[in-house]
């Protein structure tokens, strides 16, 4: 095996005048200064892709000393699966001949037992014959970077989350504005011409005007008032509390649509503070409509209890399902707005949400909530 290794000491052969053996030696202390005070990783491996030349960054980042690291292989040092990686990859670039460039790729490090990201080339190292008797690798540390770039995207998803969530809040101001103005207003109008018409014929000392259509009109805009004031906050939470109010939500589903809808609710009422309860409904709320609207599902479950130290709520359909990721693609991304928004509620409550669903066998939503603090042991 050919000497690889830039550090080793030279040997005077025969003949051979010492001042150009001084000049070979003073070159290679040079190369390892060189290799040593750049901060990517720097490495030589033979064709067994054992390490042969390592600089200090390999080193220190391996917990050795360059000559302690010298003979082992990336075995000695990664998770087995991580090793046989890099193994691969390296006998591929050595049996081809091929260099890997630039490569993106996960590196542990043992030091500190993290993991991180590593931009990384390879080179298959030649003799004077042209064979391939190792590689050549360099590997700088990208962490920081793919940190900042995920930052960036989150950001941006949070951006365009903010942006859709306000033009919702404008939609919804729209939408209660309209039943104002076309329901309610119109039937207030319309009780107010029947009151005038009553008080002209009193005046006039004609017969009593008939009242029972006025009477009619106020109780259909109670209702709409009781419809618009339960959109925008659900009071049969302080009535009835969350468990008993998911369950009428359920039961009125039940009613208006052709749906067989099942239950298996606990009492789970002040497990939870009160803009968790609320939310949670709000969640329970937003997935049964999803189910109605989109689902095409002819059964629902919804499960509500406490799991240990959180309140758990399940809502699951048999619907025709759909793919999850593709939500988050191209014109399916609009769809998936509601469910941004309750990922976005369990989040802000501390809690978790998962949604299960494949084309053709339904969809589950699972919604996890941390019981608040003091109710741990009750």
């Amino acid at each position: 095996m050919p000497d690889l290794n830039p550090s080793s000491a030279p040997t005077d052969a025969p003949g051979q005048h010492r001042p150009e053996a001084e000049d070979q030696g003073s070159e290679r202390r040079l190369l390892r200064t060189v290799i040593d005070i750049v901060p990517d990783y720097i490495y030589v491996k033979d064709r067994q892709s054992r390490f042969v030349v390592n600089n200090a960054a390999v080193a220190q980042n391996l917990g050795m000393t360059s000559e302690q690291v010298n003979g082992k292989s990336d075995f000695d040092f990664f998770p087995e699966a991580l090793a046989r990686q890099f193994y691969e990859d390296e006998q591929r670039v050595m049996a081809s001949g091929t260099p890997l460039i630039s490569r993106e790729e996960p590196n542990y490090y043992p030091q500190t037992g993290t993991w991180g990201w590593h931009l990384t080339t390879t080179v298959p190292l030649r003799n004077l014959e042209g064979e391939v008797i190792g590689l050549v690798g360099v590997s700088r540390d990208i962490t920081s970077h793919k940190k900042m770039e995920e930052a960036v995207r989150e950001s941006l998803v949070h951006q365009k989350f903010a942006r859709q969530l306000i033009d919702s809040q404008e939609l919804e101001r729209k939408r209660i504005a309209a039943e104002l103005h076309d329901h309610l207003g119109q039937k207030l109008l319309l009780v107010k011409n029947h009151m005038l018409l009553a008080s002209r014929a009193a005046q006039q000392g004609e017969s009593a005007v008939d009242l029972d259509e006025a009477l009619a009109l106020v109780t259909e805009a109670l209702q709409d008032v009781r419809e618009i004031s339960h959109s925008l906050r659900p009071h049969l939470i302080d009535e009835l509390g969350l468990s008993k109010s998911i369950e009428s939500m359920v039961r009125r589903l039940a009613r208006s649509s052709q749906l067989a809808a099942t239950m298996d609710i606990e009492p789970v009422d002040r497990l939870l503070a009160k803009d968790a309860e609320i939310n949670l409904y709000r969640i329970a709320q937003e997935s049964l409509n999803n189910v109605v609207k989109h689902a095409d599902a002819k059964a629902v479950t919804v499960v509500l209890r406490r799991t240990g130290h959180s309140v758990l709520l399940r809502v699951v359909d048999d619907g025709c399902g759909f793919e999850v990721e593709a939500l988050t693609r191209g014109a399916e991304r609009h769809a998936s707005f509601g469910l941004m928004i309750m990922a976005e509620r369990a989040n802000m409550m501390g809690g978790e949400f998962e949604l299960k669903s494949d084309p053709g066998l339904g969809t589950t939503l699972s919604v996890i909530l941390p019981i608040k603090e003091g109710l741990h042991g009750a």
